[in-house]
């Protein structure tokens, strides 16, 4: 399999070359081309259960599909819906804690399953529910704006919106950004506070911030 990242870091879009009999699995709506010998398959993210919880709780969709190529070598797009970047991770003995939106593809060898965050991420822009991601493989994930590596090794404290994935040896809490005064007037809201060791992946924006401006312009 091999992939070609265009169009980056601002309007990123990911194509995907398969090998007769190769597999991609991605999310529901992402897919912006393909060639005419391939086979789609859509199947549930994890299960019946782990599907629902999905789409109920965390604002995804409850199926994932999978191309195949058939016979020949073949050619498929993806791009997320907000405009920014693509980048890929290789997901081996470290699992890979995703933000909701922010999954686009991946080879099927990658398991995928929901996630519960606890009752903090409740009062984060995360949602209760992230997707994580094991197994062993290639994971192409998407950001508003670009992509930012850091390697934690102690502690890192972040704007939730900011948050794209983390590696599972990283534990996070929620809290305020000082006081209830700061929070409250500041601008600056809630933040993640990340402890361990492990590399964690930022978007440089944040779609709240653009929904803010947006709708200045809009007639009351």
């Amino acid at each position: 399999m091999k992939h070609t990242i265009k169009h980056n870091p601002s309007y990123a879009l990911l194509d995907v070359e398969l090998s007769p009999g190769e597999s991609i699995q991605a999310e529901a709506g992402v897919m912006v081309y393909m060639s005419d010998d391939i086979h789609i398959n859509s199947i549930l993210g994890g299960g019946f259960l782990a599907a629902v919880l999905r789409k109920i709780l965390g604002g995804e969709s409850m199926f994932f599909n999978v191309f195949t190529a058939k016979e020949k070598p073949v050619n498929v797009g993806f791009a997320p819906d907000l405009a920014g970047d693509i980048f890929k991770l290789n997901v081996s003995d470290t699992p890979v804690v995703i933000q909701k939106g922010s999954y686009l593809c991946s080879e099927t060898a990658v398991s995928l399953k929901t996630r519960f965050g606890g009752l903090k991420s409740f009062f984060s822009s995360e949602g209760v529910f992230l997707l994580e991601a094991g197994g062993s493989g290639s994971l192409y994930l998407s950001s508003y704006g670009g992509i930012v590596e850091v390697n934690v090794d102690g502690e890192y404290i972040l704007d939730t919106g900011h948050m794209v994935a983390f590696e599972k040896t990283l534990d996070f809490t929620v809290s305020k950004t000082g006081g209830w005064k700061s929070t409250i007037f500041s601008g600056e809201g809630l933040t993640m506070r990340f402890k361990g060791h492990g590399k964690l992946w930022i978007q440089t924006r944040v779609p709240r911030g653009f929904i803010s401006w947006l709708m200045r312009f809009l007639p009351s």
